[in-house]
């Protein structure tokens, strides 16, 4: 269709000054970027689960230690109650304290 334009091409490109200090991306380091990226939303995600194990724990041992202390005041089983006080407390130096350090370290 454009004839003429062909070889004129071909001599435009024959004259352009070839750039060889730039190589495309080297297939590794396109890898360690991907695992790079990867490696960061796995850690955003693992701090997401880790608030929301915190939330839910709290939410646990603050049920268990006021209903807990309701049973055990109000005598209508103060073994149950006692039990539910002590689990709380556990729970709640367990998820507090010990959780934390361990994931930090």
């Amino acid at each position: 269709m454009f004839p003429s334009l062909l070889p004129l091409s071909a001599l435009l490109l024959a004259l352009a000054p070839l750039d060889v200090s730039t190589s495309p991306p080297d297939f590794g380091s396109t890898l360690q970027q991907l695992a790079n990226e990867f490696s960061s939303a796995a850690t955003q995600l693992l701090q997401v689960i880790d608030g929301a194990v915190l939330d839910v724990t709290r939410a646990a041992y603050i049920t268990a230690l006021l209903v807990g202390v309701l049973l055990y005041f109000t005598r209508i089983q103060r073994r149950l109650g006692r039990e539910l006080i002590t689990g709380g407390l556990i729970l709640a130096v367990l998820s507090e304290f010990v959780f934390p350090a361990v994931v930090k370290a």
